[in-house]
C-alpha cells in the first residue's frame, strides 16, 4: 500500500507538470503564425503531453482500482 500511495504521488506531480507545460504550449499554438513549422511542432508536442496525460490518468485510475483505499492519498 504504501509503494502504491508513492507511486501516487509521483503520478499526480507528473500530472501537475505536464499540465503546466500544456498551458504553455497551447498559449505558443495561439500566438505562432498557422502554417509555419513551428506552429505544427507546436501541435505535435501538445498531442504528445495529451497522451502522457491520458496515460498517467489510466495509471492513476488503475491504482485506484486495485487498491480502493488509496483513493484519498492526494
Amino acid at each position: 500500500m504504501a509503494q502504491a500511495r508513492t507511486l501516487l504521488a509521483s503520478l499526480y506531480a507528473h500530472v501537475s507538470e505536464v499540465s503546466q507545460n500544456m498551458v504553455k504550449t497551447e498559449h505558443l499554438i495561439r500566438h505562432t503564425p498557422k502554417h509555419s513549422s513551428t506552429h505544427r511542432h507546436h501541435h505535435r508536442r501538445a498531442a504528445a503531453m495529451r497522451r502522457d496525460l491520458y496515460e498517467a490518468h489510466r495509471l492513476i485510475d488503475g491504482i485506484h482500482h486495485r487498491y480502493p483505499a488509496t483513493r484519498d492519498a492526494r
